[in-house]
């Protein structure tokens, strides 16, 4: 897998989910964008939330059960609203996934994975790509679904993504 080539088509799609999510909800106030993975490494999808999101799933919570659900409806990408956003975007390279030569060491593989949607999340964040939205600076990592290794996945994208402050903060996210 030639995965410099990955990341260029990987940060095209990314850019037009992430300006067509802005056009679509340019008031809403987005503090966190991630791309994700399967257990598997055969897909690669975006998510993002918004407060107004965020605040409207937790309406739906019994209000002595909103303050414990916050934390996880923030930080859990499955919960978002914005889940799988432009998800049409995303099917060729999924498919390019699939089909990638050097899938038998999966473990190399996942990690070459992971490590090319960190830098693309890292170069939208050089390029400035998010200042115009309402929040410029959103929380961004990389995550993957049904897996035990994703807050260890989270944890390590949003340390190369962050600020130490915000980092010290992201990684204390389901802590009270």
């Amino acid at each position: 897998m030639d995965w410099k080539n990955f990341e260029v088509e990987v940060s095209s799609i990314v850019k037009q989910a992430i300006k067509d999510l802005h056009d679509a909800r340019p008031s809403e106030h987005f503090y966190a964008f991630a791309l994700y993975t399967d257990t598997s490494a055969m897909t690669v999808a975006m998510a993002a939330n918004s407060l107004e999101a965020l605040e409207l799933k937790l309406q739906d919570e019994d209000e002595e059960d909103r303050d414990e659900s916050r934390r996880y409806y923030q930080w859990a990408t499955s919960e978002w609203e914005y889940e799988a956003w432009r998800g049409d975007l995303f099917k060729g390279i999924s498919k390019e996934l699939r089909e990638a030569s050097g899938r038998d060491e999966i473990a190399t593989f996942r990690e070459n994975l992971y490590l090319s949607m960190t830098n693309v999340l890292k170069e939208l964040g050089k390029e400035r790509f998010f200042d115009p939205f309402v929040v410029q600076n959103p929380t961004l990592f990389v995550t993957v679904t049904d897996d035990d290794t994703a807050e260890v996945v989270e944890n390590n994208s949003a340390k190369v993504l962050s600020t130490p402050a915000a980092y010290a903060e992201f990684v204390y996210r389901y802590e009270k």
